[in-house]
């Protein structure tokens, strides 16, 4: 049977895109759906200010008028700059069990990167770090957070078959909070704490979320220069930033956001944590009305894991000191409200310290999400 490909330029194509993916997992326990309202806004040129810095199509696969499938392709021209060569990037992926669809969506993609003088093709990707990235390769048994990757098995071998390879794994853990303070921690709050204390390190405390507003611009000044050298991230501009503070500020609680900062009020450190959402997000199933509203707002009240999002050092300052201030913050935190777990989010294999200092504590669940690479190489047009 004939697949047909087509870009979405209407708002009904968008409409079918965004929600193909309720159709695919329908009744599958590990999948979250995002709010289809905030995902039509999302992939509107018009409010995301991400379609300024890039190129983008939208495509969908159907079959006997039935979607099958559908991919998103970016060229990102600030990612251009940063790398000195034009990367292909393919993200949203969904699709049945069908090599055939796989290879006409991602066909597509690799036509038009070939056009454009891309080197390669990656994904999946968003326009950046602050999106979905990344496709799960083990742990389908475990339950991901809002933010987290999660998608078929099946996906593995569709992308493999079309010649993508491993180009790069993250770990996503979830861990137990302990109930009595580590023997770590206590060494922490004796010799770690004070010395970082005497050089003028001080952990913000009581913050509120309009206190909070008052540190974004630092925020995003030390988790740029933090993040600049790591896989995959790509430059922001100001109207990303802002638009990104307004998609996402109304889930920080400020009780699991630790920021520290020096002598002359310059922020060295944040953690960034928010309640887990996930099962609110399911019942919610794409609608804020009438009840999935109803759903995430009690999710905020009642929760017993945190979602750990972002941290990041100003480059420069001493880790030694800034993390064990903002780790014994955070812990403080997360025993007052009882939490029981803690989901580290997606962190790159190689940074072996972080995975490794995550596996001190009890392992509940361990998910492993895979960036792939093909070589892009030019064919007709």
């Amino acid at each position: 049977m004939t697949i047909s490909i087509t870009e979405v330029r209407t708002r009904p194509d968008l409409k079918k895109w965004v929600t193909f993916p309720l159709g695919l997992y329908q009744g599958d326990p590990n999948f979250i759906p995002k709010l289809t309202r905030d995902e039509l806004d999302f992939f509107s040129s018009e409010k995301n200010p991400s379609f300024k810095i890039a190129d983008t199509k939208l495509v969908l696969a159907s079959r006997n008028g039935n979607v099958v499938g559908r991919v998103c392709g970016i060229i990102h021209t600030l990612e251009a700059q940063k790398l000195g060569f034009r990367r292909g990037r393919f993200g949203w992926f969904e699709c049945v069990d069908d090599g055939q669809v796989a290879a006409a969506l991602l066909g597509h993609l690799e036509v038009w990167f070939a056009r454009e003088g891309c080197r390669e093709m990656t994904g999946p990707h968003g326009f950046s770090d602050f999106d979905p990235e990344g496709m799960l390769v083990d742990g389908f048994d475990a339950l991901p957070t809002v933010a987290g990757s999660y998608n078929k098995p099946y996906y593995r071998n569709l992308l493999e078959g079309f010649g993508f390879e491993k180009e790069v794994d993250y770990i996503e853990q979830r861990v137990e909070v302990p109930e009595e303070t580590p023997a770590l921690f206590k060494m922490m709050e004796k010799k770690v704490l004070p010395a970082a204390e005497a050089e003028g390190y001080r952990l913000v405390t009581d913050l509120t979320k309009k206190r909070l507003q008052e540190y974004l611009g630092r925020l995003w000044e030390v988790l740029e220069a933090s993040f600049e050298p790591l896989y995959g991230v790509t430059p922001l501009t100001e109207e990303q930033k802002a638009y990104y503070d307004k998609k996402y500020f109304e889930y920080i609680d400020p009780r699991f956001v630790q920021v520290v900062m020096d002598r002359q009020d310059r922020l060295q450190g944040f953690f960034i944590g928010v309640p887990s959402l996930s099962r609110a997000f399911q019942k919610a199933n794409g609608r804020l009305w009438p009840l999935g509203f109803y759903h995430i707002l009690k999710g905020f009240k009642h929760y017993d894991t945190v979602d750990f999002c972002f941290a990041g050092v100003r480059p420069g300052a001493n880790p030694q000191r800034i993390l064990p201030m903002m780790i014994l913050g955070m812990y403080r935190s997360v025993r007052e409200k009882n939490v029981r777990s803690i989901e580290t989010n997606r962190e790159l294999e190689t940074n072996t310290t972080i995975v490794n200092a995550w596996s001190r504590f009890n392992v509940v669940s361990k998910r492993r999400t895979r960036i792939f690479r093909k070589g892009v190489i030019a064919g007709p047009t």
